[in-house]
C-alpha cells in the first residue's frame, strides 16, 4: 500500500532549474576565475601606467595613453604586419595541404590508416620542442638542412634563423609542419559527413572527378572551412612558443609577432600597463577578424 499522505517530490521548474545552477556553479566558478577576471583586469590595467619593478606598485592613471602610444610605437606597427604575414602564409598554405592530404589518405584501409596515425605526430609534440627542433634542424653548423643547401651550392649565410629574408619563411614552415595534420583532420570529419546522394546523381549526370570536387565537394565544405579559418587564425595570431623557441624575435625584429612583443614590453621592460593595452588590441584584431570571416560565408549561405 502507498501512503497516501506521504510528500511528493518537488518537481517544480524552480527546483530543477536550482539543481542544475549547482551542477553548473563549479564550471561557472573556473570560467570566472581562470577567463572573465582576468581578461577584467587586464581591461582595468590598460588605463594605467603600472609596472612590476615599481617597489611601491603604484598607478597612475593615464586614460587612453597606453593605447594611442601604441598606434604611434613603430615597433608595433611592425609587429602586426608580421603578424599578419604569418598568419596569411600559415594559414593558406595549412588549410591547402590540410585539405590535399585530407582527399588523398580519406580512403579506408590499413594503409591509409596507418598514414594518417603518422601524419598526427607532429601536432601532439609540445610548440616549444618543435621550436627546439627545428632550430637544431635550421643550424648553420650542424644542421641537416643547411648541409643540404650547401651540398647543392646554396650560400645559407647565418643560416636559414639567421637571415632576414629568411627568417620569417623558416618559421612559418614550422608551424606548417606541426598544424597541417590538424587541418586534415577537421577536413577528413568535413568530407566523412558529406551526403552521398548528390555525388551519385552527378556520376549518372556524367560530371567528370574536378566537376564534382568544384561544384559538390567545394560548397558542401563551406562550414569546415569556417571552422578550419577560425581555430587557425586565432591560433596564429597567438603563435609565441617556436618564436621564442627559435629566433626570440629576431634577426633583429623580422620574426617579433604582437605576441612577442607583449611578451617583450610585460616581462622584459615589465610595463603591464602597456603590455595589457596590446593585448587588447590583439584580442580585437582577432574578434574582428573571426566575425568578419563569419559575415563573408554566410553571404554564401553555408
Amino acid at each position: 500500500m502507498t501512503n497516501r499522505f506521504a510528500r511528493k517530490p518537488d518537481r517544480s521548474p524552480f527546483f530543477v532549474e536550482k539543481h542544475y545552477l549547482l551542477l553548473l556553479a563549479p564550471l561557472l566558478i573556473f570560467v570566472v576565475v581562470i577567463a572573465i577576471y582576468p581578461l577584467l583586469f587586464s581591461f582595468y590595467i590598460s588605463f594605467f601606467k603600472y609596472r612590476l619593478t615599481d617597489p611601491d606598485q603604484t598607478r597612475t592613471f593615464l586614460g587612453l595613453a597606453n593605447y594611442l602610444n601604441a598606434f604611434k610605437d613603430p615597433h608595433v606597427t611592425k609587429a602586426i604586419s608580421s603578424t599578419l604575414v604569418f598568419v596569411a602564409g600559415t594559414v593558406i598554405f595549412e588549410i591547402l595541404l590540410g585539405l590535399s592530404l585530407a582527399l588523398l589518405l580519406a580512403g579506408e584501409n590499413r594503409i591509409m590508416r596507418a598514414t594518417r596515425a603518422w601524419i598526427l605526430v607532429p601536432m601532439a609534440l609540445p610548440p616549444l620542442v618543435v621550436g627546439l627542433v627545428w632550430k637544431s634542424l635550421y643550424n648553420v653548423d650542424f644542421g641537416v638542412i643547411p648541409y643540404y643547401f650547401k651540398q647543392l651550392g646554396i650560400d645559407m649565410g647565418r643560416g636559414p634563423l639567421g637571415e632576414l629574408s629568411t627568417a620569417m619563411p623558416a618559421v612559418i614552415i614550422i608551424d606548417i609542419w606541426q598544424w597541417t595534420p590538424l587541418l586534415m583532420v577537421i577536413f577528413l570529419a568535413g568530407l566523412k559527413s558529406l551526403p552521398l546522394e548528390p555525388y551519385e546523381a552527378a556520376r549518372v549526370d556524367g560530371a567528370t572527378r574536378w566537376q564534382r570536387f568544384w561544384y559538390i565537394t567545394l560548397p558542401l565544405l563551406k562550414p569546415t572551412f569556417l571552422v578550419a579559418l577560425l581555430l587557425r587564425t586565432m591560433q596564429s595570431f597567438k603563435v609565441f612558443d617556436v618564436i621564442y623557441a627559435t629566433t626570440a624575435g629576431g634577426p633583429g625584429s623580422a620574426t617579433t609577432v604582437l605576441n612577442y612583443h607583449i611578451y617583450t614590453v610585460g616581462m622584459v621592460f615589465f610595463k603591464m600597463g602597456s603590455a595589457a593595452a596590446l593585448a587588447n588590441i590583439l584580442l580585437v584584431i582577432v574578434a574582428a577578424l573571426a566575425i568578419l570571416y563569419v559575415i563573408v560565408l554566410e553571404r554564401q549561405q553555408i
